[in-house]
């Protein structure tokens, strides 16, 4: 641990874990679902392309800079005239040995220019991060000079300083991300990565090709050599390091794709914001995701001090006399003017994609082959000239391939943080009610003795835009939609395609980004969110928690998110009602064609929720007068090709697991008792769901089951048969329920 301006492979492999786990990360399963036609669940084999092509690109550029420095060291131990040690050879001492100096310079400018601009866009990306996270309102150069100004203090005490900060944060950061995948992975539905494979190949290299972004950053690996041990393997060090960090982002791919399914392409951070839907045990984080972007700070940070040092040891390279935190200071300012430069997302991307598809391409593949041949002609003692002519003639190829181508921040206790939202429709207004917890100083709920919440602020207007003015002048604070985590949707305004459609556009203008938000029906939104919790419970927080749990105020539901119904025209909306004090799930809303078209009762939601994981979990099913409460069930749908009128049949495989307390403990023993009760209750779950399915087929023609998408992920060739009239489909498919029971 000395100061010798040398770290351990150890070291340099955290170091490359913490930069490969950056920015890119967070984007990758998002972009790579723009590159998949045939759907985003074969967005797992993209990231197991990248992490091949970062593996051998890193093989690549470690043997050429440890071949670059041997010749180099070679060539000033014959050339008695020279007195600079070998040992205290740069990156670009050894190109103006092996490829004249004036190469040698040029090359140094390039690539820090691009690890500027490349610093730049991926802090950019950092940037609409946060402001869509946690600080919508506060301006992109404040977050920019916090962050750079922080990564560049780091970078300029050296190298070994940054291995050691790396070294304390990697054990910070490593674990609680494992934690919180681990959780993710139980609420996740690892369905929705079928079909496998149905992309063509072409897609998926292509989609590997060009994410290769994600590897900005591994062509520091040339600068590296000089300061790490040199009786160690430089490769096998960076080819361990890369598969450690491609198992991670592998793993994050597979689990966020398991999360949001078809939605992945609608959510613009989705690794960040899987956590706001997950169930951590004994939570009270009210935003989990912001709590996972406060881990991936630190690989933001790892990243962007990395380029900053290397950008700064450049500097010091090319000119001699520079102080190594004079070319920091000179590379900080570069990346903050790049980051702070008025361009939207996707440009960056573009931006992003351009980069790497030349100086990226040049650095990672190019020059380690140019490095490598000048090498070998350095050692072999061949010609010196050929050396150099065969890297100007690369240069010149490169540089062709160049000519072608306010401070408005609000402070949280001024803001006003919507955790609920209700909206219906009389016969001339909109109504819109909004939850919005008032806490006192001691973080007491004002309004805790109040007969009338005052945390509910209610409103009408002509449109919804209009009452939503409303309630923002009736409020000291500004209303922030971040937070929100359920909208009630009145039973009237679903009467009209018109006002429903009016209804959801608003909306996701009003929060700005889609985000995953519960959704619920109610015959009055404002009475069911006026309901006083429990003294524990966070107002507006109280509904939506039934999704966690559902048990918690009685009745069963599965979860419907906004997104998921403003992408469809037919649809199944949980119902809740309020009696006194009491709230209760009750039945649910079906909608065809965007407007409520019937009912389904509690009883008949049941024989629905069959085919949701975990639906009936809690539920009781009675028959001949003996109730069985359900402990577990899991279910299996099957597709076959239909016998005489019906297409298509589907069968409906269900095993549960329940606990019958009627009888007595003599009849518990009895083998024929046990059996008479299996069959029993077998049949009464056959009934449930036949009874639904005649019910959704027949009378409503609407889909609640969602066998479309069961069909896309278990017989993908059959799905793209029917899927293009599925609505004339539905009403004919066999249903068929195969049960078993465990009592």
């Amino acid at each position: 641990m000395s100061s010798n301006k040398k770290i351990t492979m150890r070291q340099l492999q955290i170091l490359i874990i913490l930069s490969a786990m950056g920015t890119g990360v967070i984007v990758l399963p998002r972009r790579a679902a723009d590159f998949l036609p045939e759907g985003a669940q074969d967005g797992w084999v993209i990231a197991i392309g990248l992490t091949l092509i970062a593996i051998v690109v890193g093989i690549l550029i470690s043997a050429a800079a440890r071949a670059a420095q041997s010749a180099a060291e070679y060539t000033l131990s014959e050339n008695l005239n020279e007195t600079k040690s070998p040992q205290d050879l740069s990156f670009i001492d050894s190109v103006s040995i092996l490829l004249t100096k004036p190469f040698a310079y040029v090359l140094g400018i390039i690539m820090w220019a691009k690890l500027v601009i490349a610093a730049g866009l991926e802090l950019r990306i950092f940037l609409e991060i946060s402001r869509d996270i946690m600080l919508p309102n506060t301006p992109a150069y404040v977050i920019s000079a916090v962050m750079i100004g922080a990564c560049a203090y780091a970078a300029a005490k050296g190298l070994e300083t940054r291995a050691r900060v790396a070294e304390v944060l990697f054990a910070l950061l490593i674990l609680p991300i494992l934690f919180l995948f681990t959780i993710a992975v139980l609420d996740a539905d690892f369905t929705n990565l079928q079909p496998v494979l149905v992309n063509d190949v072409h897609s998926l290299v292509r989609g590997s090709v060009r994410l290769g972004f994600i590897l900005t950053g591994l062509e520091c690996l040339l600068l590296v050599s000089a300061y790490v041990p040199r009786e160690k393997s430089l490769g096998r060090a960076v080819v361990g390091a890369l598969g450690v960090a491609g198992v991670l982002i592998i793993c994050i791919t597979v689990i966020t794709i398991a999360s949001f399914g078809s939605g992945l392409s609608n959510e613009p951070w989705p690794v960040i914001g899987m956590m706001d839907v997950i169930n951590l045990p004994g939570s009270f984080i009210e935003r989990q995701e912001a709590l996972m972007f406060g881990f991936w700070i630190v690989t933001a940070f790892a990243l962007g001090n990395a380029m900053l040092f290397f950008g700064g040891l450049l500097v010091t390279d090319i000119f001699k006399k520079a102080k190594l935190s004079t070319g920091v200071i000179l590379s900080a300012l570069g990346v903050f003017g790049v980051s702070i430069l008025p361009i939207d997302r996707e440009t960056v991307y573009a931006q992003m994609d351009f980069m790497y598809a030349t100086t990226g391409i040049f650095f990672l593949v190019v020059l380690p082959i140019a490095l490598l041949i000048a090498a070998k002609i350095t050692i072999w003692g061949r010609n010196k000239i050929l050396a150099k002519t065969i890297a100007f003639m690369i240069f010149l190829a490169f540089a062709i391939t160049l000519l072608v181508g306010c401070w408005d921040s609000t402070e949280i206790e001024n803001r006003a943080f919507v955790v609920a939202m209700g909206v219906d429709k009389s016969e001339e207004n909109y109504s819109v009610t909004l939850s919005i917890p008032i806490m006192d100083e001691d973080g007491k709920d004002e309004d805790e003795d109040e007969e009338i919440p005052a945390h509910i602020k209610t409103s009408e207007g002509q449109t919804i835009t209009e009452a939503l003015k409303k309630l923002d002048a009736k409020n000291d604070k500004n209303l922030y939609y971040g937070q929100t985590k359920l909208i009630i949707l009145g039973t009237n305004l679903l009467e009209s395609e018109e006002f429903l459609r009016g209804t959801l556009n608003t909306i996701t203008n009003a929060m700005k980004s889609p985000r995953r938000i519960h959704v619920l029906a109610a015959e009055d939104p404002s009475k069911i969110l006026s309901t006083k919790p429990p003294a524990e419970i966070l107002p507006g927080s109280y509904v939506g928690d039934i999704y966690r749990d559902k048990n918690k105020i009685g009745g069963h539901a599965f979860a419907l998110d906004f997104e998921r119904l403003s992408s469809m025209s037919d649809a199944i909306i949980p119902k809740i009602e309020r009696n006194d004090d009491e709230l209760r799930l009750s039945g649910a809303v079906v909608l065809k064609k965007s407007c409520k078209t019937g009912i389904i009762s509690p009883e008949e939601l049941q024989g629905l929720l069959w085919c949701f994981p975990r639906g009936n979990t809690g539920a009781v099913v009675t028959a001949e007068n003996i109730s069985m409460k359900i402990e577990k069930h899991k279910t299996n749908i099957s597709f076959h090709p239909g016998e005489t009128d019906s297409p298509l049949r589907a069968v409906i495989e269900i095993k549960a697991t329940g606990t019958v307390d009627e009888i007595s403990e003599t009849a518990q023993e009895s083998v024929e008792m046990r059996e008479h009760l299996e069959n029993i209750f077998t049949a009464a779950i056959k009934k449930e769901i036949s009874a639904t399915a005649e019910l959704l087929q027949n009378e409503h023609g609407v889909d609640g089951y969602n066998l479309l998408e069961h069909l896309r992920k278990k017989n993908y060739p059959l799905y793209k048969q029917y899927a293009d009239n599925w609505h004339e489909i539905f009403p004919k498919i066999e249903i068929v329920p195969q049960v078993t029971v465990v009592v």
